[in-house]
């Protein structure tokens, strides 16, 4: 069974889709604010992540073309603590709630799809932890950098930021940061991390 959800829907529903646009770094949604549409990625990439009070933003998600996000809130009312940012360039067709809702009513095999998107993502969601929990302070700082430095915000980082992230106090930071140096894999210098082998740091990306 496909999970292109698209490929199941009617010419009566897809009549209703809105094609909208997004330029690369531009929101497409915003935690905390009501949403009533579903969204179709057609192409491009759009990122999923959530930002505490003091401003770490840790990803959940990244959407490729022909993947759907926004389908929770047809079934959620509350109001959701996940922004979703464009990456790249992107491409959408939104529905509104309403009609996506008329839409399953009536048709099982769309149901089956999306459960299975729905169920994806929970499982990777989950891998992701487990693999979190496993890596040591020193795995988590570079997984930390390689995920920034992917966002173009390693310019941002800070030690404080790290050690927020990789959930480790300061000083442990810092003794990762000096193995890291000694292997050269980055440098540091006036308070900013210079990646020196990107391949290898980047092998810390979360396959999200």
């Amino acid at each position: 069974m496909s999970k292109d959800l698209l490929l199941y829907m009617p010419p009566g529903i897809k009549e209703k889709l809105v094609r909208k646009h997004y330029s690369a770094g531009s929101p497409i949604l915003l935690a905390g604010h009501d949403n009533s549409f579903v969204f179709f990625l057609l192409k491009g990439e759009a990122e999923a992540f959530i930002q505490n009070a003091e401003g770490t933003m840790t990803t959940v998600y990244v959407y490729k073309s022909n993947s759907i996000f926004g389908e929770i809130e047809p079934f959620y009312d509350e109001l959701k603590p996940v922004s979703i940012t464009a990456n790249t360039s992107c491409t959408v067709d939104v529905l509104h709630k309403k009609d996506f809702i008329e839409w399953l009513r009536n048709d099982f095999d769309a149901v089956s799809a999306l459960i299975s998107i729905i169920a994806e993502k929970l499982v990777g969601n989950s891998l992701l932890i487990e693999e979190l929990s496993l890596m040591n302070v020193r795995e988590r700082v570079l997984r930390c950098i390689a995920v920034h430095y992917e966002q173009n915000r390693l310019h941002l980082l800070t030690k404080k930021q790290i050690s927020l992230e990789a959930n480790a106090p300061i000083r442990s930071i810092n003794r990762a940061i000096a193995q890291c140096i000694k292997e050269e894999l980055f440098c540091y210098e006036n308070k900013k991390i210079h990646i020196l082998n990107k391949e290898a740091v980047l092998n810390f990306l979360p396959h999200i």
